[in-house]
């Protein structure tokens, strides 16, 4: 009986670990992704940063870029926008994001 409670405490040990170190991973993947330059290759001179933000309902990818971007109120170029959000989130749809969710914006430079 003794054997069986000490391997349970090294198998809940190991799990604790496994989901620390997962923990850690993910977030070195969302800092790593937030500090990615992008340069698109139809046109050299647009560069952003991507910004990983939590969707709130009623969010479009366009009122968030327009949020973070307040100098492109005027210069809004809406092809451009949902192309480089293609680009930095290749498995979501702009038009249907989900509230809740973190995806990945352009912040232009």
């Amino acid at each position: 009986m003794d054997f069986i409670k000490k391997m349970f405490s090294l198998i809940v040990g190991l799990m604790a670990v496994y989901i620390i170190y997962q923990d850690i991973t993910q977030e070195n993947i969302h800092s790593q992704k937030e500090d990615e330059v992008v340069r698109d290759a139809s046109s050299s001179s647009t560069i952003y940063h991507v910004i990983p933000i939590k969707v709130q309902p009623d969010d479009t990818v366009l009122s968030i870029v327009e949020r973070i971007n307040p100098q492109l109120h005027q210069d809004l170029d809406v092809n451009r926008i949902l192309s480089d959000f293609q680009l930095s989130n290749p498995n979501s749809e702009p038009f249907s994001l989900s509230p809740g969710e973190i995806y990945y914006f352009p912040k232009y430079y």
